[in-house]
């Protein structure tokens, strides 16, 4: 069962979303249908912004496919970090998602424990108790 990916945030990533994300057209008041499309050296730039702001923040993204073991997952990030401008690279595990306490999360529809991706390695806190 693949359990590991690799998490973080790297420019084609943010470019990609940029682009996703920056409209084409903005309004005008004068144009037919009171909507104008953007020049295009403009919306690139635009998008160079966005890509920037991006890159900037704090959100990450799944950059990898699913590994058996953290070791390529580890590889996958070496090899990212030499070739691409990237960051908060991070592994991640697929795990039952436990809540402050520890207790895990319950889906109230169908009674059965959250899965999504947690840290890795887990904290040392969680493993002493």
């Amino acid at each position: 069962m693949s359990t590991f990916a690799v998490f973080g945030m790297t420019l084609d990533v943010a470019k990609t979303e940029a682009r996703k994300k920056t409209a084409g057209t903005r309004k005008n008041a004068k144009a037919p249908g009171g909507v104008e499309p953007i020049p295009e050296a403009e919306w690139l730039e635009l998008v160079t912004k966005r890509t920037e702001k991006i890159m900037g923040g704090g959100t990450v993204r799944q950059l990898s496919p699913l590994f058996e073991a953290p070791q390529y997952a580890e590889q996958f990030i070496e090899l990212a970090r030499k070739t691409l401008r990237c960051r908060d690279m991070q592994i991640r595990a697929k795990a039952v998602l436990v809540d402050a306490k520890g207790k895990p999360i319950i889906n109230p529809k169908t009674k059965a424990p959250k899965v999504g991706f947690a840290e890795w390695p887990p904290k040392q806190e969680s493993q002493a108790a």
